[in-house]
């Protein structure tokens, strides 16, 4: 399911906003040494596009003329004569410009973020706008040879000096646009892999993605060498499961039968209904029927893509369904097993497991891993595997809170559970989130997500990247290098922090402007610093510091502001500090100056919070005005996402074509009336 970046220079692509161009830097940063490549083109069509080759004749003239021909002086006049080339190549689907025409499902809070130059769709389906959802694959061109994302290198240059990931800003941005389309694609359909294009006037390479990361060709001249027409042929003759469709999912084309599930599942009546099928550890199969969204994680490509569905079993009876991709590479248990030990532990607040195990069919653990070798020192992968785990009980995110009651009723149970983990089984969580908290429907907060737990006693696992949710991980954790600190349970009680201030942020009753709700999102929650340092929380620190959400956040006076201001007090301990020498009075302050002071004063606040409870004792205190906090609802008119969700923090069905059209043709007949006037 991650700004401030201080004096780094900051490059603005054309014709985006600032925070359109932060999110896509945050996405593309977590592809960093991810890219396997360069690999040879005809052993990549071979590999994944086996036993079918091209029968249609090269149209070399064509193909160069959609960079050279008359009339073509910059990337847009590409689109159209390449899209005649695609279709030729591919009958069976048909191709959009997609450039000026932006999907947001993925993208709540960050529109016009999703817009791929060419986006490629089954015929059948007719689809005639961008449709993330519904996208096969996307092509994403570009005018100057300079922003390719990828540096093939050369014989007499070694690999130090030319990294496959090229170090310009050109190249980072190219990088950050295809590894945003990838991962909204990836996030909002049920797919174990998919493919993308990169192509320049005269140079083409092709992409594959899964969740461990993606392998890439090497550049080659598309009017020259037939590739990208050979894999435009292969992918039209291809079957689902080789395009990337998840067997382990298949949609319910029953109408009778879907409509029931809808019904039973509260869907808008044109949600697509799915069957999620796959097989325990005892190999006994389930299979289960629904797939009424409540919370999708992080738009990233690589990684679990966590995401929670209502589903019916077999009795018809409501449960949870998680869909993730979990890690093998960790020393971690299976999710299920870590269910099992915490309950033995009589840790509260964590749902029941009533069946898990791994999706069924090909393609279900990632591949990317399999392609690299010693040639490719940079690149640091993680396998995962797709599974599933069924819970007894049904939640909704917590980002769907009525109250105030509610929000802070679940999230001290999540707090509750965290720390009686951290005591009783000797494990801490490492992954505090909005996407892992659930409000069960006997409005019990629920913490889920244990796959990235470990033991207390375990020294840091050593991935060359972090672990946990970047938007709400500790900020002394993100200043630093991953294993250069340890993970502590004070860094979960922070995360539950940042949960906090989001929810109320995103939610909750304040005075700022939704503007200025987006610019704190993109500074403090999804700032990094790019391209090449995974780093960040300078944000948070500086937010700590000035006491943002006391002094900037214009929150209406509460029980949970009076929270939030006590806990941003608390906090401060841990940065204040550190930004002056606990030993000033040795370097000739005296007790009377306002700097000792701050330290001292700061040590103090330290003290507390280094108490296990003290976070949760707080939260049950102000749970104590249980009536007050009811009356405290949630904001609509704040509701951030009111564009993408429902008032119930339900995801909205996208508009029909006929809802767009009319919508369209009512703005042309305002618009006329206006100029008349």
């Amino acid at each position: 399911m991650p700004g401030d970046f201080g004096s780094l220079p900051y490059y603005h692509l054309p014709h985006i906003s600032v925070k359109r161009d932060k999110r896509m830097t945050r996405v593309g940063s977590e592809m960093e040494r991810k890219f396997v490549g360069p690999v040879d083109p005809q052993e990549f069509l071979d590999e994944f596009f086996p036993q079918i080759s091209l029968e249609k004749e090269f149209m070399k003239q064509e193909l160069w003329e959609v960079g050279h021909g008359d009339g073509i002086h910059k990337e847009a006049q590409m689109y159209e004569p390449m899209i005649k080339i695609m279709e030729s190549y591919c009958p069976d689907l048909s191709f959009i410009d997609t450039s000026q025409d932006p999907d947001d499902t993925n993208w709540a809070h960050q529109p016009g973020l999703t817009t791929p130059d060419i986006s490629a769709y089954i015929k059948e389906a007719g689809v005639t706008r961008n449709d993330i959802t519904r996208t096969e694959f996307f092509m994403e061109l570009k005018w100057a040879e300079t922003a390719d994302g990828f540096d093939d290198g050369s014989d007499d240059i070694i690999e130090e000096d030319a990294p496959f990931e090229k170090n310009t800003q050109q190249a980072r941005d190219t990088r950050a646009e295809l590894t945003t389309y990838a991962g909204a694609q990836l996030t909002s359909q049920f797919r174990t892999h998919t493919f993308s294009i990169q192509i320049t006037r005269k140079n083409a390479r092709l992409i594959r993605w899964d969740r461990e990361g993606a392998v890439v060709t090497r550049k080659f001249c598309y009017y020259e060498e037939p590739f990208l027409v050979d894999f435009l042929w292969r992918y039209n003759q291809a079957s689902p499961e080789t395009r990337g469709y998840d067997s382990s999912v298949t949609e319910i084309k029953d109408p009778l039968r879907a409509q029931e599930v809808r019904d039973a599942l509260k869907m808008d009546d044109n949600d697509r209904v799915w069957q999620f099928e796959f097989t325990d550890e005892n190999s006994a199969e389930h299979a289960f029927v629904g797939g009424k969204l409540d919370f999708q994680g992080s738009g990233s490509p690589v990684g679990c893509c966590t995401r929670g569905f209502l589903v019916l079993d077999n009795q018809g009876v409501r449960r949870y369904l998680k869909d993730a991709w979990r890690p093998l590479d960790y020393a971690v248990d299976k999710e299920a097993n870590m269910y099992a030990s915490l309950k033995a532990h009589g840790v509260p607040h964590i749902p029941d497991v009533m069946a898990s195990g791994d999706a069924v069919g090909h393609w279900q653990t990632t591949r990317t891993r399999e392609y690299s070798s010693a040639s490719f020192p940079d690149v640091v992968l993680h396998s995962h595997q797709h599974c599933f785990t069924v819970f007894i009980q049904c939640g909704r995110n917590i980002s769907t809170f009525k109250n105030n009651y509610e929000l802070l009723q679940c999230m001290s149970h999540a707090i509750e559970a965290s720390y009686e983990a951290w005591d009783k089984a000797k494990v801490i969580h490492r992954d505090i989130s909005v996407a892992n908290i659930l409000i069960s429907d006997e409005g019990e907060g629920l913490l889920v997500n244990w796959e990235y737990s470990k033991p207390v006693s375990l020294p840091e696992p050593e991935p060359a990247e972090r672990v946990g949710t970047w938007q709400f991980m500790a900020a002394i954790l993100l200043s630093k290098k991953p294993c250069d600190v340890e993970h502590s349970l004070i860094d979960d009680q922070e995360s539950f922090y940042h949960v906090l201030c989001w929810l109320t942020l995103m939610y909750g009753r304040h005075g700022l402007t939704a503007e200025e709700v987006e610019d704190q999102i993109a500074r403090s929650y999804d700032g990094g610093r790019p391209p090449s340092e995974a780093k960040g929380g300078d944000g948070k620190k500086v937010d700590f510091i000035d006491r943002y959400m006391c002094s900037e956040a214009k929150l209406i006076r509460s029980p949970l502001s009076n929270l939030i201001y006590n806990l941003e007090l608390m906090f401060i301990g841990r940065y204040y500090i550190s930004w002056y020498s606990p030993d000033m009075d040795k370097d000739g302050y005296k007790p009377d100056d306002l700097d000792w002071a701050m330290v001292h004063y700061n040590e103090d606040k330290l003290r507390v919070i280094n108490k296990p409870t003290w976070m949760l004792e707080r939260f049950n205190k102000v749970l104590e005005g249980k009536e007050e906090l009811i009356q405290q609802t949630r904001s609509p008119e704040r509701d951030i996402t009111s564009s993408v969700f429902g008032g119930d923090g339900s995801r909205r069905r996208k508009k029909t074509e006929s809802e767009v059209e009319a919508e369209a043709n009512e703005e042309k007949a305002s618009k006329r009336a206006r100029s008349d006037f």
